[in-house]
């Protein structure tokens, strides 16, 4: 089950990126998806909180 949703998320991602969206900036050009208003995420922040949300405060 895990192997064909991690399959799914794959195949999203690309479509999504064929598409032209962006959710971080990119040598491509800025981020063109915004998650939150008014709030900027990297993916260096992204890689920073990991798996484990519980241990992170903003």
């Amino acid at each position: 089950m895990a192997d064909k949703e991690a399959k799914a998320r794959i195949k999203i991602n690309k479509l999504l990126e064929e598409a032209g969206w962006r959710f971080f900036d990119s040598k491509l050009g800025t981020a063109n998806v915004s998650l939150e208003n008014n709030v900027k995420i990297t993916e260096k922040f992204i890689d920073e909180i990991g798996n484990d949300f519980d241990r992170f405060e903003i």
